[in-house]
């Protein structure tokens, strides 16, 4: 046994020696002696054992180095650098699931039963009572982003979408289209594309299980060119963005609701204050509603203006706020008012005063559970010569919930619900809902 043990380790010796002969090229196969053939098999080994060293000395690339043939680490939190180029890549997103329990249905196959639209809750005579259990997954969201070194500073690129977009049904396949949230380009100070409004402060947004988020909220994303300038303490930014006039009528039979003569930008004005306790704004913000359809034609402007931020308070914890008014916040504020009223007599259009904000905190139980609570409240001061009986005048929410993130990237929550619609008339409804969340991050 041992003898073919070791006729079995020669025959191997043999082999490798000669594969390392013929492969290196540098031993020739006439070698007269023993000795000078264990000269030369050490002689290639020194040279394997110093090829080895260069190999494990060689670079293996780096941010810093752009000629890198390594697929590497990017400078930025989960980037990563491919080769010969100096742009960092980043791909992620999350899978979530959603069960949403309602006490008042918003309709069959309504996307309200899915996330809060304080615009559906049903009121007075039209409040049926009917319970709604919805499961979903349509908030899982994907992005795309880049990032490049130029003369001109850093060149930003950011795509993202979820599945809240149109069709769908939730038969067979539960299948939605995928719906465009972010797509936008930044080069040095100078954002082109769509994105937040520049009008809302995206960091003061609480942290809710519920996809529609406070009743009065500023949430909007749209196509808008915008300036930002840092100075010491923050920075000041300005931006044009996408108009869309939106009324109502004291016309009955008026339905051009949303008429396409829009000539001037919306003009937004923020400035942003940075310091370690968090991070407060002040925005301004001036359009333009006009209407020309052949019957009615006029324009006029409104204003609004915003304070929104995010204060750290107690160890991880943090205070939410966002207070806004005017007479032109419209479609930028989740109560959905329309941005003007036409009066139908006169041919002449109306602003009319509006007003909404939130105040939430976040509380960390544990670093791996935490809970917000959310109140809400928005209104409006309708001209009720001008507009219907049934036209909305306040909305308020209440969201309180407890999410736990047993590893990185994972969260499970519970959240309850609390809404209420009034109309002018005096008739109100509450909706309560109940949801369970599972989110699970990519990266």
């Amino acid at each position: 046994m041992k003898k073919q043990r070791k006729s079995f380790f020669g025959v191997l010796a043999g082999i490798f020696s000669f594969a390392m002969i013929t492969v290196m090229g540098t031993v020739p196969l006439h070698a007269e002696t023993l000795e000078e053939l264990k000269q030369q098999i050490n002689a290639l080994q020194k040279k394997v054992e110093a090829m080895e060293a260069n190999q494990m000395k060689a670079p293996q690339g780096s941010p810093e180095d752009p000629a890198s043939p390594y697929i590497v680490k990017g400078k930025s939190k989960g980037s990563f650098r491919l080769p010969d180029i100096k742009t960092d890549i980043t791909l992620g997103g999350y899978a979530k699931v959603d069960a949403v329990y309602s006490d008042k249905s918003a309709g069959t196959g309504s996307a309200a039963d899915q996330f809060f639209v304080p615009t559906a809750i049903p009121t007075g005579d039209h409040d049926t009572g009917n319970d709604e259990m919805v499961i979903h997954g349509r908030q899982s969201r994907l992005f795309f982003k880049s990032e490049t070194e130029t003369d001109f500073g850093l060149l930003k690129t950011h795509i993202e979408g979820d599945f809240f977009g149109t069709g769908g049904n939730q038969k067979v396949s539960n299948s939605y289209s995928f719906r465009l949230r972010h797509a936008y380009g930044q080069l040095g100070n100078l954002l082109a594309g769509q994105y937040w409004s520049t009008f809302m402060n995206a960091s003061a947004i609480p942290e809710t299980l519920d996809f529609g988020g406070p009743a009065a909220t500023l949430f909007i994303r749209q196509a808008q060119l915008r300036w930002t300038q840092p100075f010491q303490w923050g920075s000041f930014q300005v931006s044009v963005e996408n108009p869309e006039t939106t009324l109502v009528s004291s016309d009955p039979g008026f339905t051009n609701t949303s008429p396409d003569n829009d000539q001037f930008p919306d003009i937004v004005a923020r400035v942003n204050f940075k310091t370690d306790f968090g991070n407060i704004s002040l925005a301004g913000m001036a359009r333009q509603f006009s209407i020309d359809d052949g019957v009615y034609d006029d324009t006029m402007w409104g204003g609004a203006v915003g304070i929104g931020g995010r204060i750290n308070t107690y160890g991880k914890d943090d205070l939410r706020f966002m207070l806004h008014y005017g007479n032109a916040i419209g479609r930028y504020m989740t109560t959905a008012y329309a941005g003007a009223i036409l009066d139908a007599e006169t041919g002449e259009l109306e602003t009319y005063d509006q007003w909404g904000g939130f105040l939430a905190y976040r509380h960390f139980w544990l670093d791996s559970l935490r809970s917000t609570i959310a109140y809400s409240y928005g209104g409006a001061d309708n001209d009720v010569k001008l507009v219907s009986e049934t036209a909305n005048k306040s909305f308020q929410s209440l969201h309180a919930n407890l999410i736990w993130s047993p590893v990185p990237r994972t969260h499970l929550g519970i959240e309850y619900l609390w809404g209420n619609r009034e109309i002018e008339n005096g008739e109100d409804g509450d909706l309560n809902r109940v949801q369970l969340s599972c989110q699970y991050n990519f990266f």
